[in-house]
């Protein structure tokens, strides 16, 4: 009776533990800004979790007429391909096409799909991530951003080799060419 007394109290405390390391969501505010710097509707913007993959910021963008994409790299090459659909319409499941296979999830009717290389990650792993795709948190909208915006409020990148003046064409040095 005494061991069940501590077993059960450090079960509870546990099974808190566990649910604490789960991110919460990053604030509207900061979602729709972000989602809004590159003309996508926040609730189209999702998040996965892949061992190994971390999301390329420089692949951020729309996909089709509403969607949200980004790629997820790995360290040894691989990519993974996440899209979104509003329309939803897309039966969940995974599929392998020729060299490439895709599993897709529908969260409150959003079509999530991982598009992956055969050989990149392996199905279960693809149909786990897309059954758990999410809002990202602040640390994940941030790491899915971090080229998009960089800080400065979105304005170009000063070149240096395009005139103030004319058709815009990049100024090419005499000799440039070789």
């Amino acid at each position: 009776m005494t061991v069940l007394r501590w077993v059960v109290p450090l079960g509870v405390l546990m099974m808190a533990a566990c649910g604490s390391e789960s991110a919460e969501p990053a604030s509207d505010d900061e979602l729709s800004s972000r989602a809004s710097s590159i003309g996508v509707d926040p609730d189209v913007v999702y998040a996965v979790s892949l061992d190994g993959f971390e999301p390329a910021s420089q692949s951020v963008g729309v996909s089709g007429e509403a969607g949200f994409s980004t790629a997820y790299v790995s360290a040894a090459g691989g990519m993974v391909m996440l899209t979104t659909d509003p329309r939803g319409g897309t039966d969940p499941g995974c599929v392998a096409a020729g060299d490439q296979q895709e599993c897709v999830a529908v969260h409150d009717g959003v079509a999530v799909t991982l598009t992956a290389p055969a050989g990149v990650a392996d199905e279960e792993t693809l149909r786990a991530a897309v059954e758990d795709a999410h809002p990202p948190s602040s640390d994940e909208l941030d790491a899915l951003f971090a080229s998009v915006d960089g800080g400065d409020g979105g304005s170009p990148v000063e070149r240096g080799d395009l005139p103030a003046e004319g058709d815009g064409a990049p100024l090419d040095p005499e000799g440039a060419a070789g």
